[in-house]
């Protein structure tokens, strides 16, 4: 069934759209979803995503609701929507003892002869000269031009990276680390995350530089809005004081750290990827099947 996520705002505000990839709760799959639809009508914005969705568990199935951030000044606030609940149940009509059980047939047992091989005897021979052919013409084609792996073996498609980031994101969302005193932790997985992004992203070595060293080459690529690289700034050098300095960040500067670390990819992430998100994730899903 379909299952669509709307957004109405000031055309002026700044809003993070959660994306639903592969589920919406555990027992609720997401089939396949659209790129967004936009419609603007004077200052404001309607945006829609629609999300077909699968669940193969019978019963009613709690959705939470679900939450959109925006970002007022330097702080994120939250509006979020109604909870929903998805019945399923099952199709198939119970089986009726009092009609009766019947065994499955069991399949005839005939002896092959060679024999019956005879009368297709020249088309197995063409088929395997024909065979040959193909096995040794590839063969000199492959060794001179290209290896035999790119022949043979399909390379798998890379994740885009703001795939990656958004589901590693929503990981340590889920996992509460700062909540349970785990804050240095938290704050070096946030910032790994957002290093190999901007690997992936901008084609640089996140991982191996400083965190001057990162916003010094920031300073040189365009993003599209200004605001990222101090909020960049902040989360990395928040980061720092927790790991080498023990600093204790407070509740806000944490949840503050990912917000900002969702903005960022949210607001990076090249238009075409999105709209391509589903071919890549079919690509992805073929390579592994």
């Amino acid at each position: 069934m379909n299952f669509q996520l709307e957004v109405v705002q000031p055309a002026n505000l700044e809003v993070i759209i959660p994306v639903f990839s592969d589920t919406i709760t555990k027992n609720i799959e997401v089939v396949r979803f659209s790129k967004p639809d936009t419609i603007r009508n004077g200052d404001i914005l309607s945006i829609s995503r629609l999300y077909t969705i699968t669940s193969f568990d019978s019963g009613l199935h709690y959705i939470p609701p679900v939450e959109v951030e925006y970002l007022v000044g330097e702080m994120f606030e939250k509006q979020a929507s109604r909870s929903l609940g998805l019945l399923v149940v099952n199709p198939f009509v119970e089986v009726d003892p009092q009609k009766g059980f019947f065994d499955i047939k069991q399949p005839l047992n005939l002896p092959f002869s060679l024999l019956e091989l005879v009368k297709y005897i020249k088309w197995i021979l063409l088929f395997l000269l024909v065979a040959a052919i193909l096995i040794i013409g590839i063969y000199w084609w492959v060794k001179k031009r290209n290896p035999i792996k790119e022949i043979f073996f399909v390379e798998k498609p890379k994740e885009p990276p703001h795939i990656t980031a958004l589901r590693e994101l929503d990981r340590i969302k889920n996992e509460k680390l700062w909540q349970k005193g785990q804050i240095k932790q938290y704050q070096s997985q946030l910032t790994d995350v957002m290093r190999k992004y901007m690997e992936g992203r901008f084609n640089f070595p996140a991982m191996e530089l400083s965190t001057t060293e990162i916003l010094q080459t920031l300073k040189n690529i365009d993003l599209s809005d200004e605001k990222l690289k101090p909020w960049t700034s902040k989360i990395l050098e928040t980061a720092d004081l927790a790991k080498f300095a023990k600093y204790e960040p407070l509740a806000d500067e944490n949840e503050n750290s990912l917000n900002g670390a969702y903005f960022l990819v949210n607001q990076t992430t090249k238009p075409e990827e999105t709209e391509n998100e589903l071919v890549d994730k079919e690509n992805i899903q073929k390579s592994n099947n």
